[in-house]
């Protein structure tokens, strides 16, 4: 909405990101006016929040107030006849332009210009006054057409849920090289599925049920059984990683286990050969995967092509989680540029092989080629 007037008016009733987590797109178009076109962009924007199911705290409305002075040079409230819903000619002849927005309680936002010296209290008092009562009357209409916002969103809309793991489950749901968060959106017929390093998982979908199904075994992946998302049940613990500890500072080849926006998880150290004791992993974030900004950690990564990544163990941060580092390995090699993988030995995929061609096949070409030549 290219009017500030008009998006201040609607910023104040809209949800928070966590209760609607979306972006939020209203184009007010007005192809011909003789009035506020700024308010009546606020009543169909609000209506078109509404229809969109957007759950607004409130509908809003909005008037313009304009002014007449019988004597220019009398800015006296007894001087002064306020108008309701000013017309273009109001607008041009009249002192004022006051621009009033809100919902049935109070004002979310208001703009006033005038072209007399001045307005006397009495003055503002009684514009803003008579600016209710048209505001309240809109909002009235409005109730005629759509009195709340609808309970569901379009079916063109994804629909998004969020739920909460714990930090050391995120690689639950990654998985290996992001194989186990590929295979739920692709299982549930999700859209997406995005994960961030605080563990906030918001699944979007156009399936609610399938996306509750998804939900369901994502708490499933992260309880480590107990049954029902780890309710009613008594969880066994976790085990844990028993093996010799990381040397602080020692340089690592880590396996490549998961890749997310928020970094890479490597495996730095085995686990038990029986499989009774995991491997130990650590987060390499992605302000430490190179010694200039990675926008994209997912592209990046997977441009290189490597299995394994070289990192520096730095320990263990406030949360007892392992911090592993490639930018530090590069800055002690004098790497400054983003020049392929750094000098580092990184074992990359093998490349597809070319399928070789036999003589015979060779000489079909080469007759087909000199024919169209021909």
């Amino acid at each position: 909405m290219a009017h500030a007037t008009s998006s201040s008016a609607l910023i104040p009733t809209l949800p928070t990101e966590t209760d609607f987590p979306y972006t939020i797109r209203v184009e007010s178009l007005v192809t011909e006016s003789n009035g506020s076109s700024s308010m009546a962009s606020v009543c169909g924007g609000c209506l078109a929040l509404m229809d969109a199911g957007v759950p607004i705290k409130s509908p809003v409305a909005g008037i313009a107030m304009g002014m007449l002075l019988g004597d220019k040079s009398d800015v006296s409230d007894e001087n002064a006849v306020i108008v309701s819903d000013i017309l273009g000619t109001e607008d041009a002849l009249g002192t004022m332009d006051f621009k009033v927005a809100g919902d049935k309680e109070g004002i979310t936002t208001f703009q006033l210009d005038i072209k007399c010296e001045g307005l006397t209290l009495e003055t503002m008092a009684r514009a803003l006054h008579q600016a209710k009562e048209g505001r309240i009357h809109i909002l009235g209409e409005m109730e005629k057409a759509l009195a709340e916002p609808r309970g569901e969103l379009p079916p063109t809309v994804p629909k998004v849920i969020m739920v909460k793991i714990s930090e050391d489950s995120i690689g639950k749901v990654i998985g290996p090289g992001g194989k186990q968060i590929r295979a739920l959106i692709e299982d549930f017929g999700l859209s997406n599925i995005n994960v961030d390093e605080s563990g906030e998982v918001q699944i979007s979908g156009y399936d609610a049920s399938q996306m509750e199904k998804a939900k369901e075994m994502i708490l499933k992946l992260t309880s480590g059984g107990g049954g029902g998302g780890g309710r009613g049940g008594r969880r066994e613990p976790r085990p844990e990683y028993a093996g010799p500890p990381p040397e602080e500072g020692k340089v690592y080849e880590g396996k490549i286990t998961g890749i997310h926006n928020f970094g890479v998880f490597l495996e730095i150290l085995p686990g038990a050969e029986d499989g009774s004791t995991p491997a130990l992993e650590g987060l390499c974030h992605v302000s430490q995967l190179h010694v200039e900004r990675v926008r994209n950690c997912e592209g990046f990564v997977r441009s290189m092509n490597v299995e394994t990544l070289e990192v520096m163990y730095q320990g263990k941060n406030n949360q007892g989680k392992h911090q592993l580092s490639r930018k530090a390995v590069l800055e002690s090699r004098g790497v400054n540029g983003r020049g392929g993988s750094g000098g580092q030995q990184e074992r990359r995929s093998a490349p597809p092989q070319q399928p070789e061609m036999s003589k015979e096949e060779v000489d079909v070409i080469a007759q087909a080629i000199e024919k169209a030549s021909d």
